[in-house]
């Protein structure tokens, strides 16, 4: 499968200017740096709080509102409009739709991430860090979101089939400290292994070669869902 360098580009210049006239897709993005500044002002003074949990609860709520349901709404926004149907017949493929898309959702839900990281008060010296680990699970949210995005039919109904997907990524993790037998479903999760890996890093500790299973899991993650959006792609092409 061949990538067209033009038709990314083309894709992408297309869902800037998509964007921008969304006011749901806008909303979605500023909640987590709202939440994250009443979280900070409101916890901020209570010592018992760490940073840490303010942070990560925060970026969880980013990756479910930002990464994953705006691509899910920018996907479903094309089906609705019959756009989709256009490109499937003008030939770009899985894979450069799904880079085409990406980019912007990709490049905002990392602007939001510094913003979180910033306002929760955290230390420039763990920023490298937490790019990295923080830039793989938007990846593989965006890919689930995406998925969404196919099987929607409309972006009111993006809500309806995304909606469960998204409180079992957020709450389980969540959970996954309350409830052993939850933590081990958590421990599959991308976000989750996220977590693991930032209360390792940003708690001054340092990861061990023993340490590397919450990265494979979170490429696993991407990987999969890839695999499962180009199968989706191409099922929406044969439908049609």
């Amino acid at each position: 499968m061949t990538l067209s360098l033009r038709r990314i580009k083309a894709l992408t210049k297309k869902e800037f200017k998509s964007f921008t006239k969304n006011t749901n897709v806008l909303l979605m993005c500023m909640l987590p740096i709202i939440f994250s500044i009443i979280y900070s002002y409101i916890y901020g003074s209570y010592e018992d709080v760490p940073k840490l949990m303010v942070l990560l609860l925060c970026l969880n709520m980013n990756l479910i509102m930002c990464s994953s349901f705006t691509i899910a709404m920018l996907i479903a926004e094309e089906k609705e409009k019959n756009t989709l149907r256009t490109l499937l017949l003008s030939g770009v493929s899985a894979l450069e739709f799904l880079f085409g898309k990406v980019v912007l959702t990709l490049i905002l839900s990392t602007i939001t991430n510094i913003l979180i990281f910033f306002i929760c008060g955290m230390e420039v010296k763990y920023l490298g860090w937490f790019l990295l680990i923080s830039t793989l699970v938007i990846i593989s949210m965006i890919i689930i979101g995406a998925l969404i995005g196919m099987f929607s039919k409309n972006q009111m109904s993006t809500s309806v089939v995304g909606m469960p997907v998204m409180l079992i990524l957020l709450l389980i993790p969540m959970m996954a400290d309350f409830n052993e037998n939850i933590r081990k479903v958590a421990k599959f999760t991308p976000n989750y292994n996220m977590n693991i890996i930032f209360n390792k890093i940003l708690d001054g500790g340092s990861l061990s070669s023993q340490e590397i299973l919450p990265f494979v899991t979170i490429l696993v993650w991407i990987v999969l869902t890839g695999i499962g959006f180009v199968i989706a792609y191409n099922k929406v092409g044969i439908d049609k």
